[in-house]
């Protein structure tokens, strides 16, 4: 909009900003701004950081006469047929036929059938990019395609070069990107303000910013297209890896702690009390975090562990050194079932030494006069879920944070729970085994830990896949089990019949089949989320003594339920479970020294399901399973993305750029180590991105 002086001129429009909103760049307006939104695109610099997904190679667009079977090639032409195909299951396919004057080929758009009556009618002119197949003649299956209107036949954007293809939103085409994204560089591209150091870009061999960003978008060649995208990928990872070091350098500068004592009376009489001698990996772990719980600065550490390695143990060190050091402990989990887990363990433990520890949760009775208890001190442990963090909840003098699972609560959440104590200690357990590239970037502001040993006795669970035909084998073998006084776990994927998951095994009707059936002569019960807290109680207490061979649940057991008994562990639908879903339910058993078995039900209906069952059967390593399960799922929904903490990258792939990340961590730590406050001249502008970019991590 113009605007006008006080003699009623109009001035000119001030110069566009990058973080002036996108709708003032031309084209544009407020409608489509509301539709750039859903990409998370609101500014100029969105716009300009809404990178490629790929290239399409359209200066080497073949003719259909030289298409040869297993090729990939691009190809334009005009539909010459079209039409849809109904398949079973009710979905389509459209069946098109093009001319490029040199020949015709056939292309076939599987769940796509309706396109015939829409964009891709007889006459259009397209340009389609995939592999030649052969079926009654070359065929392109589910190629990439893109309408060419009739102006840009010879449209410098869009044909006769390297042509990006971006994500895309209702409303928005290729086309139309490209026009702004170009218009946005045009306007600011070759003003934006270099951010990177210019040893840093020298070292790297990187190309200045505004270079970058034009050959990003319009590269001249894809090696440029690729060096432009490792000097956009090295930046990000380095303003995040500042932000994150430079908060822990503040922590450990700033803040006084407390420093707790280690060889106090209680914890003196746990080690003697203790039955068994703890493994190599827990030791290392208990010392790890005794040296931080000395020292006054405040502890910042994550113990990693696979599921069974004993993390539990090492926290009952940690939190009976709090208690000797008079201050209370949080120890606070995701559920309730983990956190009664978590209280049934460590109870026992804590009672003979004199130490009174409390379960505080949605549930629990005369919650407002425990929490008049925990205020006046009087509770020296406090075990919970997200009560612990609600206002009513105050402590007298908390000194020690816990968090299991940590992953599983907001950054909010844990902040809400440490400012509850006066820059109380921090300790997050995690039997999520973190990929080593997701570790540097979740938690570089953190201490790692890691336990890799299992207690003495312990079996790896051997795991298979039981085909349907063999079921009532598998029922029988579950029934021989529980004759000998072994457990059982039967996990389906839903709790009731869904017409949205038709083909799933509910937990009711399954559960009422098989009690009636197969598994009559059992004692089975059920267990899930949506039953009162009470019967969950009473469920979780008859498993544990032993008083129910069988258990249905849902993944309410992935974390929380122990039973040294336990010994079998059957999946339903597993292909519709994630990896590391599959190895957390695994997990439940093989506690104690016999041989324990996981069996997978139901044959996946994906290549990614398929990948994850034949991973699982090959190994029992949770890194490994961790790894693939992020190659898979990707990292962010691998987390749970931002509830995790976990940034929205606009250029990085922290799977293909580890190599850039460690390069990036490395340059940020000489950095903050020449100049802590990055205050320097030369860093005003990496500064300045950081504060505007950067989430703060934990």
């Amino acid at each position: 909009m113009s605007m006008s002086d006080s003699t009623g001129a109009m001035l000119p429009e001030p110069p566009l900003q990058p973080d002036d909103p996108v709708h003032r760049l031309s084209g544009i307006g407020e409608k489509r701004a509301l539709l750039l939104k859903a990409l998370g695109i609101e500014t100029i610099e969105d716009l300009l950081f809404h990178l490629p997904r790929e290239y399409q190679d359209r200066s080497l667009i073949r003719q259909i006469a030289e298409a040869k079977e297993g090729e990939k090639i691009t190809v334009a032409g005009e539909i010459v047929s079209a039409r849809s195909l109904r398949l079973r299951g009710g979905k389509t396919t459209a069946l098109l036929e093009i001319d490029d004057g040199t020949g015709r080929l056939k292309v076939s758009l599987f769940g796509r059938g309706f396109l015939v009556n829409s964009s891709l009618v007889k006459g259009t002119r397209c340009i389609f990019t995939g592999t030649v197949g052969e079926y009654k003649g070359l065929t392109l299956q589910n190629p990439e395609y893109e309408v060419l209107a009739e102006e840009e036949e010879g449209d410098p954007l869009n044909t006769g070069r390297i042509v990006p293809v971006y994500g895309l939103t209702a409303g928005i085409t290729q086309r139309l990107l490209r026009r702004w994204i170009r218009t946005a560089l045009d306007a600011i591209g070759a003003g934006t303000e270099e951010s990177l150091p210019e040893q840093l870009r020298k070292k790297h061999a990187l190309m200045p910013l505004a270079d970058a960003l034009a050959e990003v978008h319009f590269p001249g060649s894809l090696d440029g297209a690729q060096a432009a995208r490792r000097r956009l990928v090295y930046e990000e990872l380095l303003v995040m890896q500042c932000a994150i070091l430079q908060r822990r350098a503040l922590q450990e500068a700033e803040v006084q702690g407390v420093a707790h004592r280690t060889d106090g009376p209680l914890l003196q009489r746990l080690r003697a009390e203790l039955p068994f001698t703890l493994t190599d990996g827990q030791q290392h772990a208990v010392k790890a975090i005794f040296d931080d719980m000395r020292a006054k600065r405040p502890m910042f550490r994550l113990v990693q562990g696979d599921v069974g390695c004993g993390k539990t143990l090492v926290a009952l060190h940690a939190l009976t050194a709090a208690v000797d050091s008079g201050v209370q402990v949080a120890f606070m989990a995701p559920t309730e079932i983990l956190a009664e887990q978590h209280y049934a363990t460590l109870s026992p433990r804590l009672a003979p030494l004199g130490i009174e520890a409390a379960l505080l949760t949605a549930s629990t009775p005369r919650a407002a006069q425990l929490r008049e208890r925990i205020e006046r001190g009087e509770v020296p442990v406090v075990i919970g879920t997200h009560a612990l963090v609600q206002p009513s909840t105050r402590f007298h003098k908390l000194g020690l944070v816990i968090i299991d699972e940590q992953h599983r609560f907001g950054v909010g959440q844990r902040d809400e729970l440490m400012r509850k104590g006066d820059c109380p200690d921090i300790l997050h357990l995690t039997a999520t085994p973190i990929p080593r590239t997701l570790a540097l970037t979740l938690y570089g502001g953190m201490d790692i830990t890691l336990i890799p040993d299992m207690p003495p006795g312990r079996l790896p669970v051997k795991t298979t896949v039981i085909p349907e035909t063999r079921k009532e084998e598998l029922y029988a073998y579950l029934c021989s089990q529980a004759a000998e006084g072994w457990q059982s776990y039967i996990v389906c994927p839903l709790v009731e019949e869904s017409e949205h998951f038709a083909s799933l095994t509910p937990l009711i009707d399954h559960y009422t089949a098989l009690t009636e059936g197969a598994l009559a002569e059992v004692r089975c019960a059920m267990l899930h989320g949506r039953m009162d807290p009470r019967e969950k109680e009473e469920v979780m207490t008859a498993f544990k003594n032993r008083e129910i061979s069988i258990l249905f649940s849902t993944t309410v057991i992935e974390v929380g339920v122990d039973s040294p008994a336990a010994t079998t562990m059957v999946i339903e639908d597993a292909g519709r479970f994630g990896l590391a879903q599959l190895h957390q339910l695994r997990g439940r058993v093989g506690r104690g020294n016999k041989q324990s078995y996981c069996f997978l039900l139901g044959a996946p209906t994906t290549p990614e399901g398929r990948q994850r069952i034949k991973l699982l059967c090959e190994t029992t390593d949770g890194f490994q399973i961790a790894e693939a399960d992020l190659a898979l799922r990707g990292p962010g929904d691998y987390c749970g993305a931002r509830q995790s903490g976990l940034p929205d990258f606009r250029a990085a792939d922290l799977l293909q750029d580890i190599q850039l990340l460690e390069e990036a961590r490395e340059d940020a730590e000489a950095l903050l180590k020449a100049d802590p406050a990055l205050n320097l001249r030369e860093h005003a502008a990496l500064k300045e991105k950081m504060m505007r970019h950067t989430a703060i991590f934990i």
